[in-house]
């Protein structure tokens, strides 16, 4: 992954990477369901300002990497993958608030 991406286009692959991962992988419906609701959620924050941040940027990274690791042991443990993703759902509902108070401070 090339180091200067920014926010919008790391977005994109974490949303096309998890639809492939549904895809490809067909999960058990509870964490289709949850990865599917994670994409709607980065949806929200994709054409904020925020998302520009160098924050915003580092959070998203964060979610590739974790993202990476969910998708290691999605197919080994099912404990050790509901544990990744709900880290991932953390970070994710953290940068969708962040997100939003941007916008209220900015005003």
């Amino acid at each position: 992954m090339r180091s200067v991406l920014n926010g919008k286009h790391i977005i994109q692959e974490l949303e096309a990477n998890w639809r492939d991962m549904i895809t490809a992988m067909a999960p058990t419906g509870e964490i289709a369901y949850r990865v599917k609701r994670l994409i709607l959620r980065l949806q929200v924050v994709t054409d904020k300002i925020y998302i520009k941040t160098i924050k915003a940027r580092d959070m998203l990274l964060e979610c590739t990497r974790l993202s990476e690791q969910f998708s290691d042991q999605l197919n080994r443990s099912q404990d050790q993958a509901l544990q990744l993703l709900t880290r991932i759902e953390g970070r994710v509902d953290e940068l969708v608030k962040n997100a939003h108070e941007f916008r209220i401070k900015a005003g």
